[in-house]
């Protein structure tokens, strides 16, 4: 529902399973230091935190690792999807490495200003052809996004 959503509304969307799955689509896009001409065009990641294989917070963690080890061309920002909201919760995703974070249940209104503000706080994204363009967790974890 949420991949339909921003597609409505012009966002390109990839899908990605758990985390393990969004490394590779990461490793596949043009953030990869070597990445091709066919490479993806992905601006920004939303990041469920509950995924089964490799969860959010793992995921966001190794992200961080290869900007550290020179893997990434840049930076890549990522806003965390999550049922727990509390600001411990939310401390703990910034602390991982997430860029912001969303409630879930969600509206498609307040996430889109959230995936604007990280466009225009890391310019790189810019610089792609599609800056939109975003990997979503393929389906809500918890409770469902509402419209």
């Amino acid at each position: 529902m949420l991949q339909r959503q921003l597609e409505n509304r012009g966002i390109t969307t990839y899908v990605a399973n758990h985390g393990g799955e969004a490394l590779d689509k990461l490793r596949q896009s043009t953030y990869w230091k070597h990445s091709g001409a066919d490479a993806l065009d992905i601006g920004i990641v939303l990041m469920d935190k509950e995924m089964p294989v490799m969860d959010g917070l793992q995921c966001t963690s190794q992200i961080r690792k290869f900007e550290a080890q020179g893997l990434l061309k840049r930076h890549v920002p990522i806003i965390a999807v999550t049922a727990n909201a509390r600001s411990e919760q939310i401390a703990t995703l910034l602390a991982a490495g997430m860029d912001d974070v969303v409630s879930k249940p969600f509206r498609i209104a307040e996430l889109i200003p959230k995936i604007e503000e990280l466009t225009l706080r890391y310019p790189d994204s810019n610089s792609l052809s599609d800056p939109m363009g975003l990997l979503v967790p393929s389906a809500p974890s918890i409770t469902p996004y509402t419209m």
